[in-house]
């Protein structure tokens, strides 16, 4: 028993730093040894080159508008360039997901681990997310702008630019991870996502009405109106640049501006002061972290019923009858579980708001192009992007629920049925509402359009829904409402999911202009039911497979669903 008492040596930082390391290279290593591996690797290969050309738009843009700034000797203007990064990055995060890891990273503290190692650890797992990577690239850029206009210059605005650039890294952490602690409950979800959905509509109104887009004013007319908006906005930023120059966006663009007054002292004071700022906002996401090293849980699946007092009789609910509305019961029930997912999943309902309201903003203010018609077949597509990327991921909302399929006797053709029901009545739904508020806004669209749009969608609908099944099979994802800026689905299911898209529009479009070309303007019509009727065909196939691929791929499916994170 004595042995059992010796204090094992203490295990150095760096060892432990290069196990997590070797973890997560193992991890992201042996996804590609896995049946869908390949097709990840191929998603990878053609996404991050894409990624790389969004990129270069910022990143030019802060190199080039901070050597004007400069050059023209105009440095207040860096202010703006350092805020449009820092707003940018901010976007960037709430839109673009942060790489998945394969590993719940609060399982860390089953282990030896001390407190600022587990902190240090949460703090680089986030490190190459896309907001961190493209926000302190801008920041390097409009460092390298500067001192390519001042070479003496060049110093301070690099030593700014990486001050910045770790801030805004600590201050995106610190705010995902709170809204993930806010989140954690369905009513708070619902809150964020009303907000969410309220500020883009906001903003494209906003933008909308700024740029006026639909306008029928002259072009005198249009720049003398331009311009006094301009004002305005130059007004609004110079009342608030009191405040915003105290912020760290503000403090580098200052720390720019003293270097070129000969102050450097003071240039480094206020670098100081960005770093103060980084260290508070570090401080805030390291108490949120002690909390996650302490245990904490925000499953909602894990808070446990209020005892009944001592002696009161316990009433068992029995539960109502599934409707079954002519449905056989097995896929009644499941439809009813897709409905209970879409009201207590709060991103969904901004998927599929968002299209809806981006219609009312642009409605009847699209000028000549409205008066063609064709803003209705745009809308429907574009309102199909939403429904389009959940198809792919049908499994991913029933999490480890999914096991439930595989132990109860039914068949996975009658879940699937039930979930492709749920998918074409939202896009249903969605059409519309598209034509009522097109009605009601910019008049109704020609009859001959309206008819080829509706024969398109059910063509695009059932093959979106036949592909979304065999991928929902083969990569599925575990989906977490809780989670901000979660994947709904794998890089390789999203990447066939735009092409699908565009390969769908193209054949919309071409069979069009092919009517057009032929004077035969109804052309289309038929065209598009004989490809509808394929696809129909092809899904009723489909379906008669899905049972055999989910027993093929059930060890894939409960491995992905099932996991911790």
């Amino acid at each position: 028993m004595a042995g059992l008492t010796e204090r094992l040596p203490p295990v150095p930082a760096s060892a432990q730093f290069k196990a997590v390391a070797y973890l997560r290279w193992r991890l992201f290593a042996n996804t590609f040894r896995r049946k869908e591996g390949i097709g990840e690797l191929a998603a990878k290969i053609i996404i991050y080159p894409i990624s790389l050309l969004f990129l270069a738009g910022p990143v030019a843009g802060a190199t080039f508008g901070s050597y004007y700034a400069i050059s023209e000797s105009h440095v207040e203007l860096m202010a703006v360039v350092f805020w449009v990064i820092f707003l940018l990055q901010v976007v960037v995060s709430i839109n673009i997901a942060p790489p998945g890891l394969s590993f719940d990273p609060e399982s860390l503290i089953r282990f030896p681990l001390s407190f600022p190692r587990y902190l240090v650890i949460r703090l680089f797992l986030g490190l190459l997310s896309a907001s961190t990577i493209a926000g302190t690239c801008a920041l390097l850029g409009a460092a390298v702008g500067v001192s390519v206009a001042r070479p003496e210059l060049g110093v301070i605005a690099f030593a700014a630019a990486i001050a910045l650039a770790v801030t805004n890294m600590f201050f995106v952490r610190m705010v995902f991870a709170w809204v993930d602690r806010w989140l954690s409950t369905r009513r708070a979800r619902e809150a964020m996502t009303g907000l969410i959905l309220l500020g883009t509509v906001v903003f494209q109104y906003i933008n909308v009405t700024f740029n006026g887009i639909g306008g029928h004013t002259s072009r005198a007319g249009q720049a003398a109106a331009q311009a006094a908006k301009l004002a305005r906005v130059e007004h609004l930023y110079q009342a608030a640049s009191p405040l915003l120059m105290h912020l760290p966006p503000g403090l580098a663009a200052a720390a720019i501006l003293d270097q070129t007054l000969h102050s450097p002292s003071l240039a480094v004071i206020q670098i100081l002061g960005i770093g103060l700022f980084g260290a508070f906002f570090l401080a805030v996401f390291a108490w949120r972290m002690q909390f996650e090293f302490g245990g904490e849980n925000l499953s909602e699946a894990n808070v446990s019923p209020e005892a009944a007092p001592r002696g009161s009789h316990i009433v068992v609910e029995t539960p109502a009858p599934v409707r079954t509305y002519g449905l056989s019961p097995i896929v009644a029930a499941c439809l009813q579980k897709e409905f209970i997912y879409l009201r207590r999943n709060a991103a969904q309902y901004y998927g599929l708001l968002v299209p809806i309201a981006m219609v009312f903003v642009f409605a009847g203010r699209a000028g000549s192009f409205g008066r063609t018609g064709f803003t209705f077949p745009a809308a429907v597509v574009y309102s199909f992007l939403g429904i389009s990327t959940l198809s792919y991921n049908a499994l991913g909302l029933d999490a480890a629920g999914v096991q439930g399929y595989f132990l109860a006797p039914i068949r996975m053709r009658s879940v699937f049925i039930a979930k492709n029901i749920f998918a074409f009545g939202l896009a249903a739904l969605q059409l519309v509402l598209i034509y009522a508020l097109l009605f009601f806004t910019s008049g109704p669209p020609p009859a001959l359009i309206a008819i080829e749009t509706v024969c398109w969608l059910v063509f695009a609908t059932f093959a979106n829904v036949t592909i979304g099944n065999m991928r929902s099979l083969t990569s599925p994802k575990k989906m977490d409402p809780s989670k901000l800026a979660r994947k709904q689905a794998s890089q390789m299911s999203a990447l066939i999911s735009i092409g699908f898209m565009l390969i769908a529009a193209g054949i919309g479009a071409g069979l069009y202009l092919l009517g057009k070309a032929l004077e035969l303007p109804w052309l289309p019509i038929p065209a598009l039911l004989a490809l509808a009727a394929g696809a129909i065909a092809l899904y009723a196939a489909g379906l008669n497979r899905v049972d055999a691929m989910a027993y093929t791929h059930r060890e894939i499916i409960l491995e992905e669903l099932c996991k911790a994170s």
